[in-house]
């Protein structure tokens, strides 16, 4: 027999949640905006790539100079005279006996699609006596031409010259010709030629908006996020002061846009700025929430935390308030006339501005935040301040940032949390408690670890929650958006995509079931039944050291409950992962060694238990000591330290302890017979949730069901359907979108999801729905 739930509905607990409450949220990472979002095909058309950006990189990276045998020609970098003082490396090609050519091989490749319009653009002058011819080209895979034109380049001043390109039509309409296509600019003639700001972008676009690629905003409008913020994350306060985010110099002509290094390891030309990120959120109805720091530099960086000098304090707090006159303003105003020139006359209408992005909560980030909130509370009090409080839902500077928040009056600020499948089940109370007095909360970065379905009935199950207390968590957004495959720098992503398509797992079609059924009201929902599950561990012992760090693991011990004693000896780990000989079975264990720590910012983990499989257990030590379980593959911590700017010296010497019981369900960690972290996972795990909510101006009421069981369950509704008075022509005319597969661990990183939700009509006379096992489902009542 199918196992059953009984759900009840608490009508006296309603609640008024927020409307804003599902948004997403955009950082350039994992090259989601140059090579992702932004159209231009060409990779390095302004010369400026460099070392800071990539080792690796020099001016000429993504370019290849072609010099047929018989030819001479010479390609050379200046910075004398530029079009742009801000960007000012150009190319010079020296031709002495054509032809030479320049083909630039885009992002991973140029894809070119049948009957598609490609615009070309860039800045050239001749420095010769005479015109020369320029022939622009599009180059397929076997570098045949797919379409061709000639540009006749006569001005010794810097000059834009512009070619459309159109590809032929090929069988269907939009299909690729092409997916490791060049840019081909061939110089026919003799002289001395230079270029710079190359650009190649496709006609097409989503609903007019210019220079973004359309699939992938498209993916964005289908999510119907009532907000976006932007532009990061880490990106917004960057590696130290000169890397730090200036909004004002990413508008404006797009020369003129100072490129910086990406401090995820590549290069930003803000040819998406901010004027294009507003433009964006109005295209696809999002409320845009822009981030600033808040006067300090990232945290996470070798010299830690650094803030704007206080005398030049004050012309920081006049950028943040010209973003709002830009944003806001009358083309009256100096900000507003500016935003109008780039054609935008109207405001964006502004509500949200976010200041400071996961900083170290100390005095001083204290002393800038309070300069930047008293001076936007002054000039612009209709605007809603978002703080930050920490990378973490737990610490130290979570704990203070929460208590600075309310001292400080903030009417909302930003979490993150980016936890296992197994914590955000676990959680599911996280924000019950939250004190409804205080400041509300925007979960402005979260995610289950993985790709895989678990990790998206986790998250539906969280979010669940999140919209039961919609009246204090006021907003929520995914994180990462977009991660280019190739190019990932976290796991997992909303959305993944190459070259030709997007690619949606199952965490997508989760925010979307939400986004598009948003509530307005929401009652507590109690179950009663099978709803919990208890995990089986295995007795394997194994242990794996593995991390980032070097260190000797001297006299390395493990000894079991019943007194066995397994001798490691003494091990040198020098940041390559090692699979000791331990190799036994036991209920109950302790590991002791003396570690000699050598170097590595972020640690180093001993992982045991059964190592290979998708439930064990991981010690942390370095910056911060923590004891961590895995579940279903994915880790969360059970305990431990704050890991700010605890730098470890080289030479550190720790006396370890760990004792493992229960098969790996609780753990205790001693450093230097000091009990650091004491944790014990709660063995019931919640797996089946019911929630209730209603839009009320849609006249829709909304039941969501996860079952991230093994089995399907009958859910029995009859309570909830008479406490809210659904008549029984709406309860026999419902609609049911179910996600579901029948592999919990199926999903991969950077492909389409197995399965994608499916509607179908269902009758709810009787008040019983049967949830299919592995599944979410959103039932929607008229």
């Amino acid at each position: 027999m199918t196992d059953k739930l009984t759900a009840t509905l608490d009508k006296a607990g309603v609640r008024a949640i927020s409307t804003d409450l599902w948004g997403i949220f955009f950082e350039d990472i994992s090259y989601s905006g140059d090579g992702g979002l932004n159209a231009d095909l060409v990779q390095n058309g302004a010369f400026e790539y460099n070392r800071a950006d990539s080792i690796d990189w020099s001016n000429y990276s993504f370019w290849r100079k072609i010099v047929p045998e018989g030819s001479f020609a010479a390609f050379g970098i200046h910075d004398n005279d530029p079009v742009a003082t801000e960007n000012p490396h150009y190319a010079t090609v020296e031709v002495e006996h054509a032809p030479a050519a320049l083909d630039n091989t885009g992002w991973d490749g140029m894809v070119f699609r049948a009957g598609e319009t490609y615009d070309f653009t860039a800045w050239m002058r001749v420095r010769s006596e005479s015109a020369m011819p320029v022939t622009v080209s599009l180059r397929g895979d076997d570098g045949s031409i797919i379409a061709e034109n000639t540009i006749t380049v006569s001005a010794s001043a810097w000059t834009t010259y512009q070619a459309s390109l159109t590809v032929p039509e090929h069988g269907d309409a939009g299909s690729s010709v092409a997916t490791q296509g060049t840019l081909r600019l061939a110089f026919a003639g003799e002289g001395v030629i230079d270029l710079d700001f190359v650009a190649l972008e496709p006609r097409t676009t989503y609903h007019g908006l210019k220079h973004f690629r359309p699939d992938l905003v498209e993916a964005l409008a289908d999510l119907k996020p009532r907000f976006m913020r932007f532009p990061g994350g880490c990106i917004t306060h960057g590696l130290g002061m000169d890397n730090m985010y200036h909004w004002d110099r990413t508008i404006g002509p797009v020369e003129h846009r100072p490129h910086n290094f990406n401090l995820w390891g590549y290069h930003q030309s803000f040819r998406i700025g901010y004027y294009e990120y507003l433009c964006l959120c109005e295209t696809i109805g999002a409320k845009p929430l822009p981030v600033l720091p808040a006067g300090v530099s990232c945290q996470n960086t070798s010299q830690g935390p650094v803030p704007v000098a206080q005398e030049d304090m004050p012309a920081y707090i006049d950028e943040v308030l010209h973003l709002i006159e830009f944003c806001n303003g009358s083309t009256a105003t100096e900000w507003g006339a500016k935003r109008a020139a780039m054609g935008h006359p109207e405001p964006f209408g502004l509500e949200y501005l976010g200041i400071g992005n996961e900083d170290l909560i100390d005095d001083v980030f204290k002393n800038r935040f309070q300069q930047i909130f008293d001076a936007v509370k002054a000039a612009y009090p209709d605007i809603v301040v978002v703080g930050t409080v920490g990378p973490a839902p737990s610490g130290q500077d979570y704990e203070e940032g929460w208590k600075y928040a309310r001292e400080a009056g903030l009417p909302i600020v930003d979490e993150h949390s980016y936890q296992s499948s197994s914590w955000w089940f676990h959680n599911l109370d996280h924000y019950d408690h939250t004190d409804r007095k205080g400041p509300k909360v925007y979960l402005g970065e979260y995610g289950s670890w993985n790709t895989q379905l678990i990790n998206g009935l986790s998250e539906a199950a969280f979010m669940g929650r999140m919209e039961l207390n919609g009246d204090v968590v006021a907003m929520a957004s995914y994180a990462p958006l977009f991660a280019k495959n190739g190019h990932h720098s976290w796991n997992p992503d909303l959305i993944y995509f190459d070259n030709e398509r997007a690619y949606h797992p199952y965490s997508y079609w989760v925010q979307q079931m939400y986004a598009t059924t948003t509530a307005d009201t929401a009652w507590p929902v109690t179950v009663e039944g099978p709803s919990t599950l208890r995990r089986s561990l295995p007795d394997t012992v194994r242990l794996r050291i593995a991390g980032n760090a070097k260190a000797d693991l001297n006299n390395l011990t493990i000894t079991t409950a019943s007194g066995e004693t397994i001798n490691l000896g003494n091990v040198a780990y020098d940041g390559r992962t090692i699979d000791t000989a331990l190799d036994l079975h036991a209920d109950s264990y302790s590991i002791d060694t003396t570690v000699v720590y050598y170097e590595g910012r972020w640690g180093m983990d001993l992982i045991c238990g059964d190592i290979d499989g998708k439930n064990h257990n991981i010690i942390s030590l370095g910056r911060g000591h923590s004891v961590r379980v895995v579940r279903d593959g994915t880790a969360y911590a059970l305990a431990g330290t704050e890991v700010s700017m605890n730098e470890v010296r080289p030479g550190t010497t720790w006396q370890v302890h760990v004792d493992v019981t229960d098969r790996g369900q609780a753990m205790k960690l001693y450093i230097d017979g000091t009990l650091i972290a004491d944790g014990t996972e709660v063995k019931d795990e919640p797996r089946r949730t019911v929630t209730v909510s209603r839009n009320d101006k849609a006249g829709e009421t909304y039941v969501r069901v996860v079952n991230a069981m093994d089995a399907p369950i009958s859910v029995d509704l009859r309570q909830i359907l008479a406490e809210l008075n659904i008549s029984t022509a709406s309860a026999a005319s419902a609609t049911a979108t179910v996600l579901a597969g029948d592999n919990p661990y199926a999903g991969q990183v950077g492909e389409e999801s197995p399965t994608r939700p499916r509607q179908t009509a269902i009758d709810l006379t009787d008040g019983d729905y049967t949830a299919p096992a592995w599944s979410f489902t959103t039932i929607t009542i008229k």
